[in-house]
């Protein structure tokens, strides 16, 4: 256009000519015109009068219908390439097609079509990547995508090859692999299926002259129109508000980063319906158990979700995470921060959580599992996704020099924004099961109560064992750095100014664990043996027990409770209603007392991330309710939480 920036080129004249002398129309309105940052595409003249903006005869369309002479609603060309048909696939077929019209210069009726074609030097799909552009791809899930798909096309070539080799065929000698490439990344990017125009029928690609030449907006408002067997008319709904110069935009409908970038060489900033796709099978060996146990069941699907994942093999799927606010809304769950989690995976790691332990499902609660099941679903998922987040940090420091790098640079923040938001919102959880700081002084800040469950760390029992018992609190302290062990990644000593509550806290926990977990018989076993090896020979470092029999021995502590329980080795095997602590004799009593607080630790100890580290904690769920049951929880378990 004179007036514009833009201006008409003679290739893209040459287009309109033989479009329009072969049956095409194209609007009055508009102009096919060319930039060198937007190549040829389609603007404005003045408001369009009428919406239909291009109309495509089936004649005009190039694919691998053009090689059957049978097929009388197309062009037929005579090519060596008909010899391949049913011995090399049809969309491989229409890329050596298209490769070999291009080869023809003039004499290809498409000519005029194909001269408007960007060329490889203008490709930016990952298939066109080298080393420096894959960098910023780095931890996606697309980087592996278009190495495979890179890898899946030079076979396909290479076999396409060989069939042309052996009939004999010269464009096997006049291909190359980029060549190839270029015609297969032609279609991917600009071909409709042919469904709606040919339908009833095996689909496949089909190139469209002149309609396919409007680039992509997800905003554009567009209508296609396919008269069946006879054209292909693009409408644009809001034309007649277009001004003189304003780029007309084709809508391929909502897609996500990965799909646009992987099939069309670019990606939308803000993409508002990108997701983080994930992928999890079972183990094969577990596959079977699982469906035998009956926890693939639709009635075992926990915290409320739909079980619609059930009606395909999610282990074949993908599954995608969801940031909130996403115009696809997000999963069904009573638990908010799971919310942003595809119902497979949670359920994933809830049945996982079952056989870790050793849980029946038919003592669950399903739709809403207690908090230690929760509390663990949540462990798990937060570090499948922390692992997962190592790879893919929230920026890079790249800064991109290309197109491609611009785009790969757009996809890759998008997905890392999504795992990490959904990462908080798992880490802003589990942060609420913390102990608090201690108010400060003179405030009215009151204090939770011990009905509330919290998450305290090895730090904070320790903080409590020095305002409790100083002294034994001291000998623990000594044996940790003899061992080489810390407070569990807590690397600042504690405050020896113990808050009450924690103290309470610990001294109401210890009472209930006694009550929730009964002392174990020696014939249970020892799952880890290592770890009691460890204990039963140094816990003398860490612990210093009176004896009454040997006061003046240094009698290692397992020893001292060996000669306790000899002392009550007539206890009632009969505990009444409520659960004891010791059921029958109690011989062998030091190591039972150690074989209980592994116990304890391998069901009560859950992992949360704090400050950026990780840390191991003890849950202390609370006191007792009005009802009986375990007191506290629901409120944290079913809270939203704010990040």
């Amino acid at each position: 256009m004179a007036s514009k920036d833009f201006s008409t080129h003679p290739l893209a004249n040459d287009l309109v000519a033989w479009f329009t002398h072969n049956g095409g129309s194209l609007s009055p309105d508009v102009q096919v015109v060319n930039s060198a940052s937007r190549g040829f595409h389609m603007r404005a003249v003045r408001p369009l009068s009428s919406p239909v903006v291009a109309t495509c005869p089936l004649k005009l369309t190039l694919s691998s219908l053009n090689l059957d002479p049978n097929e009388k609603e197309v062009l037929h060309v005579e090519s060596p390439l008909r010899q391949c048909q049913g011995k090399v696939p049809n969309h491989i077929l229409t890329y050596l097609l298209l490769f070999e019209e291009r080869n023809k210069g003039k004499a290809s009726p498409w000519h005029a079509y194909i001269a408007c074609l960007p060329g490889p030097e203008s490709m930016t799909t990952p298939l066109w990547f080298d080393d420096e552009d894959m960098t910023f791809l780095a931890g996606t899930s697309l980087a592996p995508a278009a190495r495979e798909r890179k890898e899946d096309m030079r076979r396909q070539f290479d076999e396409a090859v060989v069939v042309m080799q052996e009939l004999g065929i010269a464009l096997a000698n006049e291909i190359n692999f980029d060549s190839f490439l270029w015609a297969a990344t032609i279609f991917t990017s600009r071909a409709f299926i042919s469904t709606h125009i040919l339908p009833n029928r095996e689909t496949i690609p089909l190139l469209f002259p002149v309609v396919d030449i409007l680039n992509h907006s997800v905003s554009a408002k567009v209508e296609w129109d396919f008269q069946p067997h006879q054209s292909f008319s693009l409408k644009c709904l809001e034309g007649e508000t277009f001004a003189p110069g304003q780029e007309l935009f084709n809508n391929y409908a909502p897609k996500q980063n990965d799909e646009l970038l992987l099939g069309y060489g670019f990606c939308l900033e803000d993409n508002p319906i990108e997701q983080f796709a994930l992928k999890l099978v079972f183990p094969p060996e577990l596959q079977e158990d699982v469906q035998e146990m009956g926890l693939m069941h639709p009635d075992n699907v926990p915290f409320g979700m739909s079980s619609t994942f059930l009606d395909t093999d999610p282990n074949t799927e993908q599954h995608f995470l969801r940031a909130k606010g996403h115009p696809f809304g997000r999963y069904e769950n009573w638990v908010p921060y799971l919310r942003g989690i595809p119902p497979f995976i949670v359920h994933f790691f809830f049945i996982q959580t079952l056989l870790a332990r050793d849980i029946d499902v038919r003592d669950v609660n399903i739709r809403k599992p207690d908090i230690r099941i929760t509390l663990q679903v949540l462990a798990l998922l937060h570090s499948a996704l922390s692992t997962r987040c190592l790879s893919l940090p929230p920026a890079i420091s790249l800064s991109p020099k290309t197109d491609k790098q611009k785009y790969a640079k757009i996809y890759r923040d998008g997905q890392a924004a999504i795992i990490h938001s959904v990462l908080r919102e798992l880490e802003a959880a589990g942060a609420q099961l913390r102990i608090p700081p201690p108010p400060p002084s003179g405030s009215q800040t009151p204090a939770p109560t011990s009905r509330r469950p919290v998450l305290l760390s090895t730090a904070d029992f320790i903080t409590a064992l020095e305002a409790a018992f100083p002294t034994a609190a001291q000998q623990f302290r000594t044996g940790l750095p003899k061992h080489a062990l810390t407070t569990s990644y807590d690397d600042d000593p504690p405050s020896l100014d113990a808050p009450p509550r924690t103290t309470s806290l610990l001294t109401s926990y210890i009472h209930a664990l006694t009550t929730q977990h009964p002392l174990p018989a020696l014939e249970d076993g020892i799952a880890d043996a290592e770890t009691y090896t460890f204990i039963d020979e140094h816990l003398g470092d860490f612990l210093h027990l009176p004896s009454l029999y040997a006061p003046d021995e240094d009698a290692s502590p397992i020893d001292v409770l060996d000669d306790l329980g000899l002392t009550f080795v007539n206890q009632p095997a009969d505990g009444g209603e409520k659960e004891v602590f010791v059921k029958g004799k109690t011989e062998n009593l030091g190591a039972r007392v150690l074989m209980w607080g592994m116990k304890v630790a391998e069901v009560e100890l859950f992992g949360v991330w704090e400050e950026g580290r990780a840390k191991r904690c003890l849950l202390v769920a609370g006191s007792q309710g009005e009802d009986g049951g375990e007191g506290g929880g629901d409120e944290w378990l079913y809270g939203d939480v704010v990040k």
